[in-house]
């Protein structure tokens, strides 16, 4: 009777041993938390005792299941050699036992101050004095250039701004809704026409502004841009517009003299 309890208590600490293994084996446990050697003289205390195959088969289980263990143990101290990697406990350790002394001496030894901090001096404020000092004013400067004498600031009107193309003769607000009831004229009763028919000119330039125009008027909201496929449409819009009738996305149309000359044939 004593034997029976004996092998009943050696397989469950066995079947423990395992699984304790085997939970260190999905990463729930630290390897380290297990005492080999107390698990290996738990498998040698009953080792004599196994006459079963099921015993025998139990106890090469917990040998292969601590192996393993083992094998994630060397694992682990191999990376932390390789990463230069110190346990704290150990470091704590070591730092308690040294003195004063020995810890200023470790400090200044590894201590690699990366900061500097520059102010003014008097020999810097000097140096800026002196350079303020010596420069040419901006006129005795401006000789050098040979720039001419100045000029006096004039005024232009309306006609010269426009020749400079810095001002359209026409409001631009003007040519916007020009171009609006262009394209409702062309649109007709469909109500709609497509892209390039209306943009595309016999001249690049012109086809270029008109494209422009066109995109101003799709983003105030008094045209609005539908894609089919392959094929892009106009329509147009009546007042009164609001902003939120403007068309939040952008496309890009890549505009070339040669798109420009076979749509135009």
């Amino acid at each position: 009777m004593a034997q029976r309890t004996t092998k009943a208590s050696g397989r469950k600490e066995l079947e423990e041993l395992i699984q304790t293994c085997n939970s260190i084996e999905n990463r729930q446990f630290n390897p380290f938390l297990l005492d080999v050697s107390e698990a290996l003289r738990i498998i040698r205390r009953h080792a004599e005792s196994w006459q079963t195959l099921q015993d025998n088969l139990l106890d090469m289980r917990a040998i292969t299941s601590l192996a393993r263990v083992v094998g994630l143990q060397s694992a682990n101290l191999r990376f932390q050699s390789s990463s230069l990697f110190v346990d704290p406990g150990m470091v704590k350790q070591k730092i308690g036992s040294m003195s004063r002394e020995q810890l200023a001496e470790l400090l200044l030894l590894s201590w690699h101050p990366v900061v500097e901090l520059e102010q003014l001096t008097d020999a810097s404020t000097k140096e800026a004095l002196d350079y303020w000092r010596h420069m040419l004013s901006f006129f005795e400067r401006r000789k050098r250039l040979a720039a001419g004498p100045f000029e006096t600031p004039g005024s232009m009107d309306s006609p010269e701004l426009a020749r400079m193309r810095v001002l359209e003769e026409k409001a631009f607000t003007k040519r916007l809704e020009e171009l609006r009831m262009e394209m409702k004229e062309k649109a007709g009763e469909g109500e709609r026409i497509e892209y390039w028919s209306f943009v595309r000119t016999g001249n690049f330039p012109q086809t270029v502004l008109r494209a422009q125009m066109v995109s101003f008027l799709v983003s105030y909201g008094m045209a609005a841009l539908d894609r089919k496929r392959e094929k892009m449409f106009l329509i147009p819009r009546d007042p009164p517009f609001a902003s939120r009738q403007g068309s939040p996305l952008s496309y890009p149309i890549p505009i070339t003299r040669e798109v420009v000359t076979s749509r135009a044939k």
